[in-house]
Parts: structure tokens; sequence; C-alpha cells
């Protein structure tokens, strides 16, 4: 039973290596493989009619692209408006999102939630993990802010150009921006002139590489950093899950 990930681009996914380890132990582990695709935007629908997978996760720049192209949504889905994980039913094509709850699951144990709700959030960017990423604060009851180039619309947060941020203090800070992942390290997305202390947690949803330049300007300014490499792992765990429940796979 074949499953991947798609996106463009991919090299850098560390998918194949999560769902290996996942399956190490499984009673169908020789039934089971996982696999990379690029898949250009504008290939997306005839990988759709072609592919022979029974599932797959969406990354960039297709988790908001594929939603016009699947037979259904789920609820969670269609609450965030955009899609990580697809699997393959009678009907045809399910949508599905596990980002929010891979994301919550990064910060679910902090003993400093409350301290961290009392202060706005910000969200750099506004595609399809941005969506997920303030699915899961704002249904949480925390408020914040994205930033963006040009609004889209559909967050009940506000969209603010980066150019017209202010510089005010930030429980947390999410990037959710492609800036800065491999083999493109030298970039980042605009930000306020923040000075020391006034952001208390600093998030990169990029995982490669580990610390991105945005981490590393942050842990200047003296927040608390983390990647998104747990993210990753979450979501991930999420999907297997959506899939094993769908497809009913023994799941162990």
């Amino acid at each position: 039973m074949q499953f991947g990930v798609i996106g463009a681009p991919i090299a850098h996914s560390q998918s194949p290596e999560l769902f290996a380890e996942f399956w190490a132990e499984h009673p169908w582990r020789d039934r089971l493989s996982y696999a990379k695709q690029h898949v250009a935007p504008e290939a997306l629908e005839d990988f759709l009619a072609s592919t022979y997978w029974a599932g797959f996760n969406v990354t960039l720049p297709h988790k908001q692209r594929i939603v016009p192209f699947l037979h259904a949504l789920t609820p969670t889905a269609e609450a965030m408006g955009a899609v990580n994980t697809v699997v393959r039913t009678a009907k045809g094509w399910i949508g599905h999102n596990t980002d929010a709850d891979g994301f919550w699951g990064m910060l679910a144990d902090r003993h400093d939630l409350d301290a961290l709700k009392a202060l706005p959030v910000l969200v750099l960017g506004n595609g399809g993990s941005a969506r997920a990423v303030v699915h899961a604060l704002a249904s949480r009851g925390f408020r914040g802010q994205l930033a963006c180039r040009r609004a889209q619309g559909g967050f009940p947060w506000p969209e603010v150009r980066f150019e017209d941020l202010p510089a005010e203090q930030r429980g947390l800070v999410v990037q959710c921006t492609p800036l800065g992942m491999t083999p493109q390290t030298e970039y980042m997305p605009p930000l306020p002139a923040w000075g020391p202390g006034q952001v208390v947690l600093a998030v990169d949803l990029v995982y490669q590489p580990a610390e991105t330049l945005f981490i590393r300007h942050m842990a200047e300014l003296g927040a608390e950093t983390a990647s998104g490499a747990a993210m990753l792992r979450n979501q991930a765990k999420k999907a297997w899950d959506y899939w094993a429940e769908v497809l009913n796979i023994p799941h162990i």
C-alpha cells in the first residue's frame, strides 16, 4: 500500500523517514511504503487523476490549491480552507488537515500558556500553514494578527502588511512562510524593529535547517525559540492515524 508526500520543492522533506519509523514494528510493515514526489502546481490535477497511492500528505504550494480537485473535505479541513492529508475512498479523494493539531501539540504541555495568551500573537504569512496555526490558536482563545504582502481574507484575525507592523510586545510569533528553507537559508520575512525581551516565544515552521536565520535573529533578541520539527512529527502521526482509520489498517 503506497503513501507519499507531494510538493514543490520536495527534496527537503523528512516525511519518508518519519513514516519508516512509525511502521518499523507494524504487522503490515512489508506492505506499507512512503515516497516523496515533486508535483508542480500545473501538474496537480493530472497527479490526482493518475496516481495509484492510497493516501498522501500535501506541502507547499498545494495546501489550498488542491481543495477544488477533491471530492470532499473533512470538517477540520473545511474550517481551515487548507489540506495537508488526502485519502482515497470509493467516492473519490477526501481532504483532511492535521497541521492544527500538530502545531498545538508543540504548545499544549507548556506551563506558561496563560501568559502567552495574555499577549497578542503574530503569524508571519497567510498561506495554508498559517491557516492551521491561526485555527489552532484562535479556537483556544488566543488573539493576534497575520503579517502578509497581500491580504487573502477568511481569517478570524486581521491581516496587516509587513511594513505596517508595529514593534509591540508579542507572546508568540510563528513564522509560516517558506523563507529560510534549505537551500535559500539567507532569507527571512520582514520583521518589526523589536528590542530585547519583546517576544516571549518564536516558532519557525521551517525545519531544514534546524536553525534558520529567523530563529537566530529571535534568539539574539532573547526569545525562546523552536523549529518546526516537532510539528512535522505531530502532524505526520495524526495523518497516519487518519489513514489507518479510513482504510481499516490495523493500528498499533
